[in-house]
């Protein structure tokens, strides 16, 4: 074989590596680029988007992982102080009568909150942001307050559903136990919130 010949062998050998190791560097990179696009924001399976008519863009608020035993899928606000009403905490869902994921969470929300309010403890709202009820009344409403909506936008620019405001502290976006079927996991988590709201 020519010295030519070899010559042209190696190099498209080492081409052809080159190559491969780029193919395999861009897939990686891309592998991390998506990966770091969620962020802070629990990763949740089947988040739907609601339009909210606002084109404002709004950046989401600063959060870490809750620092309360127990609670593990919802994320804190920094430096957040509980908002009240009427001196107590204020604890917000906000869904749709559409969405599955909202259908499937909102019996043990409402039960758990419906108990802290009966017992005076707490100020609660489940907003249907697409017929605009407060499920936790027996009137039927027609508008959600701009201060509620006001919240909605702060801790979910995106309008995703559902969305869970704990005294303007404690979010989570989805739900955090829904692939496990496991809503006894949701209430001990709502429950620990507010307890820790309260104290």
């Amino acid at each position: 074989m020519s010295e030519g010949v070899k010559n042209q062998q190696f190099l498209l050998g080492l081409f052809g590596g080159i190559a491969s190791i780029s193919v395999i560097g861009l897939i990686i990179l891309g592998v991390v680029f998506l990966s770091g696009k969620s962020g802070n924001t629990p990763s949740v399976a089947g988040q739907q988007n609601v339009v909210t008519g606002d084109n404002n863009q709004q950046q989401p608020v600063a959060q870490n992982q809750a620092n309360v035993p127990g609670v593990t899928t919802f994320s804190e606000k920094s430096e957040a102080e509980i908002c009240t009403e009427d001196g107590k905490p204020v604890v917000y869902l906000f869904s749709t009568t559409w969405c599955p994921h909202c259908q499937w969470i909102k019996d043990t929300f409402d039960e758990v909150v419906s108990k802290y309010v009966a017992e005076g403890k707490i100020v609660a709202y489940h907003w249907e942001v697409d017929t605009n009820d407060n499920t936790l009344t027996a009137q039927k409403e027609s508008v959600v307050p701009a201060k509620d909506l006001a919240i909605y936008k702060e801790f979910n620019p995106g309008g995703s559903i559902p969305t869970f405001v704990f005294g303007c502290k404690y979010s989570r976006i989805g739900n955090g136990y829904e692939q496990k079927q496991d809503l006894a996991a949701e209430k001990v988590e709502f429950e620990a919130l507010i307890e820790d709201m309260i104290k």
